[in-house]
C-alpha cells in the first residue's frame, strides 16, 4: 500500500468551547522618574514599567454526547512592559510606544470541571503561585530591565541620567 492509499488519520477528539475567560493582571509596577542632562539642557523623563500576566481559562465539553465530563484548561504567561515618557521644556508630556517583553514564568494545565462551573480551583492555585513568584522577583526584574534596556539608550545618546527621587511603586 502506498502513502497515497493509506487511510486518513482519525480525526482529533472534537470539543465544544463552553466558556472562555481571558484577561491580564498587573503584578507589580513602578514609575522611575529621571532627569536627563546634556550640556546645559535638562529634561524630565519617566520610565513606566509593569510586570503582568495574561490569563486564559477555557471550559470545554466533548462534542459527542456523554463522552466525558466537562474540563477546564488554564494558561498564564508573564510579561514585562516598559514605556519611556518625557516632559519637554514646554511642559508637553509624550510617551514612546510600550515595549512588551515575555518573561520565562508561565503556568498551564487542565482538570475536570467540578460541580460549580464558575470555580477553577487548580487554575487559581497555579495563578497564585505564579503571581507570588513574580512579586518576589519584581524588584530584581525591574532593576535588570533598567540596566539592560533603559540606561544604555540614554548613555548611547550622550545623556547623563540623574534620579531625582526614589522610584514610585504603583502596586
Amino acid at each position: 500500500m502506498s502513502a497515497a492509499d493509506a487511510p486518513p488519520a482519525p480525526p482529533a477528539a472534537e470539543v465544544v468551547i463552553v466558556s472562555r475567560r481571558d484577561g491580564s493582571e498587573v503584578v507589580a509596577s513602578q514609575d522611575l522618574p529621571l532627569v536627563l542632562v546634556k550640556a546645559t539642557r535638562r529634561e524630565e523623563a519617566l520610565v513606566r514599567r509593569a510586570v503582568f500576566i495574561t490569563t486564559s481559562v477555557t471550559v470545554t465539553r466533548p462534542a459527542a454526547e456523554g463522552a466525558a465530563p466537562d474540563r477546564y484548561r488554564w494558561t498564564y504567561k508573564a510579561f514585562l512592559q516598559r514605556q519611556v515618557c518625557f516632559t519637554s521644556m514646554t511642559g508637553l508630556f509624550s510617551c514612546t510606544e510600550p515595549v512588551v517583553q515575555a518573561l520565562p514564568e508561565a503556568a498551564e494545565g487542565d482538570a475536570p470541571l467540578e460541580a460549580d462551573p464558575a470555580r477553577f480551583p487548580l487554575a487559581d492555585v497555579a495563578r497564585g503561585r505564579l503571581v507570588e513568584g513574580l512579586k518576589a522577583r519584581a524588584t530584581a526584574l525591574l532593576a535588570a530591565d533598567r540596566r539592560v534596556n533603559v540606561d544604555p539608550i540614554f548613555s548611547a545618546s550622550g545623556v547623563a541620567v540623574q534620579t531625582p527621587a526614589a522610584p514610585v511603586r504603583r502596586r
